[in-house]
């Protein structure tokens, strides 16, 4: 083997994308279904692709493949790269002889949620560039603005309106104290991503965004078609239904989820049945849907579950869909009403001013 991990550096900016994963197992799928080795088609993605961490990780992944390693033992040791998932994947393909459906069916799978992570990216970015330029506007208006027009107030032997001296004292405090300002804020951010990264942080952080009105809604059903895909994708690969409700619970990245399967997993384990474990943990339909429960029921009655997974996971990503057009029709005149308390303050303050000032001096 020619190939070392070690030949082209690597930047920690450098990240491998979903698309980039799914163009992988693609890749792997397309070759072995043409009779190439395993061997072979690592090698010649490696001589393809022009990202230099996958570059490296795939390199990693030959070298401890030509030592002995199955390919998902070789897996477990690039945790970077691939998640557990992928890995029970992979291994369950290598057990009944079936890889090359393995590597599609990830690469759809990766694909699919590649195209609803840019659906999301997509639909807020409007709104997210909307809010960018009313804040540059606000400090725009606050630092260079407000400032040219202290002198003609200052002159004036008169008592300024409330709203213009309220104008002109948060001027004063964001020119004076716009660095102090930049840094508390980073500070903030900076404390609030260590405690993001404590259990108890995460937990109450994944909390607060599903009762946050429409974005809960829309994370929620995201998670619903994250939690459909994998467990239709898991138990199509044979994946055992223990393990793979554990890895649900584990591939939706929120800590709320891997409690509530960790418990349906006890519940399962007790000899109930799947949708009906699903059920007895979740009675107030505060993480699945009812109508989820229902297709599941369905799917498990007729030894179905991964065909109405698939069903489920395109019914929800549909909800996804609505779930963001509404969020963002919501958030673009929340946008616009907040402008317009800043324009109606801005001129009522300046205005007054005026009036007042004339009224002295006449």
């Amino acid at each position: 083997m020619t190939v070392e991990a070690q030949e082209v550096p690597v930047y920690f900016w450098n990240t491998i994308s979903l698309k980039e994963k799914a163009v992988f197992y693609e890749h792997l799928s397309n070759l072995l279904d043409g009779w190439v080795t395993l061997i072979e088609a690592l090698q010649s993605f490696v001589a393809k692709t022009t990202n230099p961490l996958f570059y490296r990780e795939i390199a990693q992944l030959l070298l401890l493949i030509d030592s002995g390693d199955v390919m998902s033992i070789g897996m477990k040791k690039l945790p970077r790269t691939f998640d557990i998932s992928e890995i029970s994947i992979v291994e369950a393909g290598e057990q009944s002889g079936t890889m090359q459906k393995s590597f599609g069916s990830l690469a759809e799978d990766l694909r699919n949620r590649q195209e609803l992570g840019q659906k999301l990216k997509g639909a807020m970015a409007y709104p997210a560039i909307i809010l960018t330029f009313l804040i540059a506007a606000i400090l725009v208006v606050m630092i260079f603005v407000i400032p040219k027009l202290l002198p003609l107030f200052e002159t004036a032997d008169t008592e300024l309106p409330l709203s213009t001296r309220s104008l002109i004292a948060t001027s004063n405090f964001v020119s004076n104290h716009f660095v102090l300002i930049i840094l508390f804020i980073s500070f903030v951010g900076f404390l609030g991503y260590g405690y993001l990264q404590t259990p108890g942080g995460k937990r109450n952080f994944d909390m607060f965004v599903l009762k946050i009105p429409l974005i809960g809604t829309v994370y929620k059903n995201y998670l619903i078609v994250r939690i459909s895909t994998t467990l239709g994708l898991l138990l199509g690969a044979g994946i055992p239904i223990l393990k793979t409700l554990r890895l649900c619970g584990t591939s939706t990245g929120n800590a709320l989820y891997e409690e509530v399967f960790a418990a349906i997993v006890k519940h399962v384990e007790q000899g109930h049945k799947i949708a009906e474990s699903f059920s007895a943990i979740d009675t107030k339909n505060e993480y699945f849907t009812q109508d989820f429960l229902q297709l599941l029921a369905a799917g498990e009655k007729t030894s179905t579950i991964n065909k109405v997974c698939g069903k489920i996971s395109i019914q929800y990503t549909r909800e996804v869909d609505n779930s963001v057009a509404t969020m963002v029709k919501f958030v673009e005149p929340m946008a616009i009403l907040v402008s317009g308390v800043f324009v109606v303050w801005f001129a009522f303050a300046i205005f007054s001013a005026v009036l007042k000032i004339t009224e002295t001096v006449s």
